[in-house]
């Protein structure tokens, strides 16, 4: 009977266990069903959806404003294109917990959505090249077609003029115009016979950009209104729609499964209840009454402990939260509410939400808003209240109607955010999209929208209408000099002084750098445009007192009026910058009007450029040399290598005039290295057919002093010739070894180490510091030629050149008289110690061919 017993308890107790671990499961399993997706992660996905909307709408708008120029570069665009691209990684991270179905459909549209987002981020990519190589082809024609109408055959044909109209009006997206008539023109217009050679090379040029217009317009309109027309915006919609059903099932279920946890609960205890008191009759019962009791009190504590939870979120958010009953009556507000609209719990009980009303949204606004509420239940958007003292604020606001157990709404509950800070972040955002943030001017959108203003208003009253192109003197040598931060105070003071001077109606702008535009709308005539150039150059020389120092900068001004010098904002810029380079050229401090003659050096400026950047492809570039003699012995014992450009058509162009513009252009590093290893090649070639190569002296631009690695670069062409290092010199200038003495100390000192000599050029007309001679490790002196060439005439420089030659000789530095031109000079150079002479007098600047024959013999005349 006892064995009996114990198996019926033994039994009975496993299958206790085992139904106590089932149920365990299933409360374990309904807990995290019931548990659902956090509302924070369901915040943050909303969110992305919505910023990656805004920024698709957002880049729409910026692709159409640039295809209509009226942006000028694609920095909208890659900003909208890179936001969508961050937001949308967002999109696979789906909150946990929404529905099986709706997780499934969410990831296809999402997938479906980023498909349609990268198609259409590479048509962006397509639109921008098309769109640069459209407008610059459209620039370019523009420009040809005015230079080629004053040729005598294109005014007379009437082709010419019907050809242009059409090319240009075809790449702005005219599609009445018949592609194949317009390429009938074209072959037209190729028939035409100039005059000149100039005209000619135009016509050509103006044939070349007229076919890539007909050739990539279609296609670029063609790709606009793909872009426009792109399926992300309706995908977007879709996968939000399907979020927020998702969400909506996924509470439906959540709420669901705590009812069924409620009751696996309480089956659970009752199992216990009748479990225990089948073992023990008696105290099971004591014990089933504990724990019953147990049950209760922690029910209640989660409860109550579900209460404070919900009550510290409803007191400490920052959002503004209201509750009212059905009939719209406030019944709680949390004090966040107080804190942004001013009002108290006791002040608004019972009071609508009408008590923040502004006035600023009409009746037909709340009854949309009340319409929708009604339908979905729920609505945001973004609206304008009142506060307490009487200021009108916005604020983002969502209600969400609470629906009892009948399924009819039984509360409201508004989240709102006052986003006063957003939109003043919005409007400083809108104010830096069209000013500078330095000078707080114009910039160059809001300036071409003043320009276009003007010129309206000119031509609405008959008046003339002046831009102004203005550009500070050798600003760069202070930037490099002081550095950036006294560079921009100038800038801030230049402006100060340039507002100072315009009338109240016209607009002074930066456009970037040390360059101002101002606009003169209205003038009765061009003097006044003169006059006021004057009081501007005359107001930027005033000393600026600066970082300690007091500095006078000059400006140059380039002067364009309407409607003589152009028609459009694009024109009128362009030639009152060429009209500025202008007064550069002429002296500086001045003011030059644009004239044809403007016109035609810029022309001829931007086609030299173009030429001298295929010049190396074309091997038009040649190495000269000149020789260098020994003052005792009359012996060639050095020579400098000196770079010459023979054009094809112009024939040799003038060092003073390539060298400077491929400075400008960033071309003089490659022409140096090239110039380092055409000597290195020639020197090699020299020894090879058995003549004695003398040291070859190369110059060093300071753009390839700063960004080279020039030690590296000798060393690597000196052992790919199989030179020693006995044969290569460097030629410095003094200003570039002072832009930056530490590492032009460090490099010399590599270059040193390599056992390259290196010599200072144009001694005397820098800084001439003795400081620095000891400083740098340097081989030899150049005399300035300006300098040598006074020598015959009784002055203080003849003095300064014999005090150079002693001053160098006590450093043990060589010295080099550059520039001799006659016996007098060379007579007084040998009588003071110079050491080696270069000049006409014993011979120029020769090709290498010439140079070989002269060192076999190696003796000029003394």
């Amino acid at each position: 009977m006892t064995e009996a017993v114990d198996r019926w308890l033994s039994r009975s107790r496993i299958r206790l266990l085992g139904s106590l671990i089932f149920l365990v499961a299933l409360v374990t399993w309904l807990f995290s069903q019931a548990t659902g997706t956090s509302p924070q992660a369901h915040y943050d996905y909303l969110q992305s959806l919505r910023r990656i909307q805004q920024s698709d709408v957002a880049l729409n708008a910026a692709v159409l404003a640039s295809h209509s120029k009226i942006i000028r570069n694609y920095d909208l665009v890659m900003g909208y294109t890179a936001e969508i691209r961050q937001d949308r990684a967002h999109l696979s991270n789906l909150p946990q917990g929404l529905p099986t179905e709706f997780s499934t459909r969410l990831v296809e549209r999402s997938e479906a959505l980023i498909a349609s987002q990268i198609e259409k981020e590479n048509d962006v990519d397509r639109f921008q090249r098309l769109n640069s190589i459209v407008g610059n082809s459209g620039f370019y024609l523009s420009t040809l077609a005015d230079e080629l109408e004053d040729d005598p055959v294109f005014q007379v044909s009437r082709d010419y003029g019907k050809f242009v109209r059409h090319v240009l009006a075809y790449s702005q997206g005219v599609e009445s115009l018949n592609p194949d008539a317009v390429r009938g023109e074209l072959e037209v217009v190729q028939k035409l016979a100039p005059k000149t050679a100039q005209g000619k090379r135009a016509l050509r040029q103006l044939v070349l950009h007229a076919e890539i217009l007909i050739h990539e317009a279609p296609e670029l309109n063609a790709l606009v209104k793909r872009i426009l027309s792109a399926r992300t915006t309706a995908i977007l919609d879709e996968v939000t729609s399907i979020y927020i059903e998702g969400r909506e099932a996924e509470l439906r279920a959540a709420t669901y499964y705590r009812i069924c946890l409620y009751a696996v609960s309480l089956l659970l205890a009752l199992y216990l209840v009748r479990s225990l008191l089948r073992l023990e009759s008696g105290r099971q019962r004591l014990e089933v009454a504990h724990h019953n009791l147990e049950e209760r009190y922690e029910a209640q504590r989660r409860a109550e402990g579900e209460l404070r939870l919900y009550g510290t979120v409803f007191t400490n958010a920052r959002e503004g939260m209201t509750i009212t009953d059905v009939n719209t009556r406030i019944i709680a507000v949390n004090p966040a509410f107080t804190e942004i609209t001013g009002y108290t719990l006791d002040e608004v009980v019972g009071q609508t939400p009408s008590i923040l009303n502004s006035g600023r949204q009409g009746g037909e606004f709340y009854r949309r808003m009340w319409q929708e509420l009604q339908q979905k239940g729920r609505w945001h958007g973004e609206i304008w209240n009142r506060r307490k003292d009487g200021k009108v604020f916005p604020e983002w606001l969502s209600i969400v109607g609470v629906k009892g157990e009948n399924a009819e709404i039984t509360h409201y509950i508004g989240v709102f955010t006052d986003v006063s800070e957003h939109k003043r972040n919005e409007a400083r955002i809108s104010h830096l999209a069209s000013h500078d943030i330095l000078t707080g001017l114009p910039n160059r959108v809001l300036l071409e929208d003043r320009i276009s203003d003007g010129m309206k208003l000119s031509k609405r009253r008959g008046s003339t209408m002046a831009l102004l192109f203005i550009d500070l003197d050798r600003f760069k040598n202070i930037n490099d000099t002081l550095g950036h931060e006294t560079g921009d105070q100038l800038l801030v003071q230049a402006a100060e002084r340039g507002l100072a001077v315009l009338r109240k109606g016209d607009t002074l702008s930066r456009i970037g750098g040390d360059e101002f535009v101002a606009v003169l709308p209205e003038l009765d005539n061009r003097q006044i445009a003169a006059d006021t150039a004057l009081k501007l150059l005359a107001e930027l020389c005033l000393p600026y007192q600066l970082a300690g120092h007091e500095l006078t900068v000059s400006g140059s001004v380039g002067i364009a009026l309407y409607p003589e010098d152009g028609h459009t904002v694009s024109d009128l810029l362009r030639k009152a910058d060429a009209a500025m380079y202008r007064a550069k050229e002429e002296g500086r401090n001045t003011f030059r009007y644009f004239s044809a003659e403007v016109a035609r050096a810029s022309l001829d400026e931007l086609l030299l450029e173009q030429e001298l950047r295929g010049a190396l492809e074309r091997d038009e570039l040649e190495m000269y040399y000149e020789p260098k003699i020994d003052a005792r012995s009359g012996r060639i014992v050095a020579a400098e290598a000196l770079m010459r450009w023979k054009h094809r058509e112009k024939g040799m162009v003038s060092p003073a005039i390539f060298i400077p513009l491929a400075e400008k252009i960033g071309l003089i590093h490659l022409l140096g290295e090239w110039a380092l290893r055409d000597v290195c090649r020639q020197l090699r070639a020299w020894r090879e057919v058995g003549l004695l190569p003398v040291p070859v002296a190369v110059n060093i631009s300071a753009q390839q002093f700063a960004h080279q690695d020039l030690p590296a670069l000798i060393k690597e062409t000196l052992a790919s010739e199989g030179l020693g290092a006995e044969l290569l010199t460097l030629e410095l200038t003094e200003s570039l070894l002072m832009r930056d003495t530490q590492r032009a100390s460090e490099v010399l000192a590599q270059l040193r180490a390599l056992h390259i000599k290196v010599a200072i050029d144009d001694f005397g007309v820098g800084y001439s510091s003795l400081s620095y001679l000891k400083q740098f490790p340097v081989d030899a002196l150049k005399i300035d030629r300006s300098f040598v060439c006074e020598i015959d005439a009784e002055g203080e420089r003849v003095k300064l050149a014999a005090a150079i030659i002693a001053m160098a000789h006590e450093l043990d530095l060589l010295v080099i008289g550059e520039g001799v031109e006659n016996e007098i000079q060379r007579d007084y150079l040998l009588a003071h110690g110079c050491d080696q002479f270069q000049g006409y007098f014993f011979g120029r600047a020769q090709p290498a061919e010439d140079f070989g024959r002269l060192l076999e013999t190696a003796v000029v005349r003394q």
